[in-house]
């Protein structure tokens, strides 16, 4: 099996930032990860273990959350947890926050990966809702190239993900499918290509759809009520300084797409990454009118999480690719 990555995401390694062992998510966990957990766990009973009606037959349960949404086996030191704004800044939490992470269970292995599997092997983006996938977006130098890397999941020839190794290839027309080797061609032309920048009402419009795309009781913010003003005051003066950044935000939509696998083909992967574009844009000005100041990196690395919090965690990516609007 090969596992294909963007050069610049091929070294991830988690650096143990916290966000996703404190967004409040239920984690399933695996049955046969039960005891493992058990025997790690400070205490032997099995509070940590929360039971779920109707729960697949191989899943036990759902990791206990605190109030405050983290898991209950997340851990920060006293002295960071004092200056919670200190480690979040950095980034980094020193090793073992989690306190079962050996036997964490496979959705915890498996963050920040979205794997795309078919005919030619794994591939491998990232949601950069992690803060470390966020960086890496901001520390690569040089042009975007596909190449081969690590699997993502230590021990896990297959991982997670969609699976299409049965499936023919894309469609390039509605009355054409493509070769898989056209389809490695036009990932690897499409991920080089510069970002056109649309008309502010025209990023709206692909914001509704990506806020659409939000299955109910889920919801996110509307766009700013001032987002042509912000845009053009706060953040539109620096946008061009991050172009190099923003493109390899593109790239990473545009690489494993799950949206090549739908009937829309080649054009419903444009659709998704011209989504994000949007998305990204929004979610500048959010963040720029929020700290009232104009866009530097960090607020531009905060508005690339909170787009993937959008777009990868939270919308359905079936909807987003098929188009459908509000």
């Amino acid at each position: 099996m090969k596992y294909h990555w963007l050069n610049f995401h091929v070294d991830y390694s988690c650096h143990h930032s916290g966000a996703c062992c404190s967004s409040g998510w239920p984690i399933p966990v695996e049955r046969d990860r039960v005891i493992p957990i058990s025997s790690l766990a400070a205490r032997a009973d099995e509070t940590w273990l929360v039971p779920v009606e109707n729960s697949p037959e191989d899943v036990a349960g759902t990791l206990a959350v605190r109030p405050n949404g983290e898991c209950t086996f997340f851990q920060i030191p006293s002295r960071l947890r004092a200056d919670a704004s200190a480690w979040q800044a950095s980034g980094a939490l020193p090793a073992g926050s989690c306190s079962v992470h050996p036997a964490r269970p496979s959705s915890c292995a498996h963050f920040p990966y979205v794997c795309l599997i078919d005919s030619r092997g794994v591939r491998v983006t990232l949601s950069h809702y992690c803060p470390t996938a966020a960086s890496m977006l901001f520390a690569h130098d040089g042009p975007i190239e596909i190449v081969e890397g690590p699997p993502p999941v230590a021990g896990l020839d297959v991982p997670e993900g969609l699976d299409a190794r049965e499936a023919l290839p894309p469609v390039e027309s509605p009355n054409r499918l493509m070769t898989f080797e056209a389809f490695s061609e036009w990932e690897r032309t499409e991920v080089g290509k510069a970002v056109t920048v649309p008309s502010m009402a025209e990023a709206l419009a692909l914001f509704e759809l990506a806020r659409f795309a939000v299955p109910f009781p889920w919801s996110w913010a509307e766009a700013p009520a001032d987002l042509e003003e912000g845009w053009n005051s706060l953040v539109a003066p620096a946008w061009l300084d991050f172009a190099p950044v923003v493109q390899r935000y593109r790239a990473a939509k545009l690489f494993a797409s799950w949206a090549a696998y739908t009937d829309g083909g080649l054009a419903a992967v444009v659709r998704v990454a011209d989504i994000a574009d949007a998305v990204l844009r929004v979610e500048a000005v959010r963040q720029c009118l929020a700290a009232k100041r104009p866009l530097d990196a960090d607020l531009l690395k905060e508005a690339i999480r909170q787009s993937d919090l959008l777009l990868v965690h939270y919308a359905d990516g079936w909807v987003l690719s098929s188009g459908s609007t509000p």
